[in-house]
């Protein structure tokens, strides 16, 4: 099973729990505001990775074993879309076949409603080399086929030492661009750690 499904699935069990009050991350310094969004500095000691992260946005570590990352669940946009989520999974502690980020990325045709490999663009942001790529999936209603909302996917891939981080931005097609600056922010911050 591919870790996109399975997430897709823990992501839909997490839409069903409300925002947990994060008392160390609503009483952390605010270090810039990111699309109205008041971010933080957040560090990972058990992925051993650190980034800015949305203060108010719901930290879900306990749906991902802290070794292997953290999610990052949004606001939920309009009535009847889901929510927003940023993830961050290191990899090969996630799926252990994944060592490789370009042999990962090119996987994702696999999941393609049209079976189609996604353009894999090689990026510079603050001296790391990050592969970017982008989805569009249909979310159907559960025991139907009625299309419901379009869920957008942006993965920024950064290699490391035996792996590599991968930081995933989920949104409704409807609401991507409101969520999508937080993204980039996290990404432009992301550090690995040693």
């Amino acid at each position: 099973m591919k870790i996109p499904v399975v997430m897709m699935i823990a992501v839909t069990a997490l839409a069903a729990c409300k925002r947990a009050p994060q008392e160390a991350a609503d009483l952390a310094p605010v270090k810039e505001v990111v699309a109205g969004t008041p971010m933080i500095d957040f560090k990972s000691t058990e992925a051993h990775f650190s980034c800015r992260a949305p203060r108010d946005w719901g930290l879900r570590e306990k749906h991902i074993d802290s070794s292997k990352g953290a999610v990052f669940v949004g606001p939920a946009g309009p009535a009847g879309l889901g929510l927003s989520y940023i993830s961050i999974l290191k990899y090969p502690e996630s799926e252990p076949q994944y060592t490789d980020a370009r042999k990962y990325a090119e996987t994702f045709w696999e999941i393609d409603p049209r079976n189609k490999q996604p353009d894999i663009t090689r990026q510079d942001i603050g001296g790391k080399s990050v592969l970017r790529f982008h989805q569009e999936r249909p979310f159907y209603k559960p025991h139907s086929r009625k299309l419901e909302y379009v869920i957008r996917y942006d993965y920024a891939l950064i290699p490391v030492q035996n792996g590599f981080y991968s930081i995933e931005h989920r949104a409704p097609v409807a609401d991507h661009a409101a969520t999508l600056p937080v993204f980039e922010a996290v990404v432009a911050s992301f550090q690995p750690g040693s």
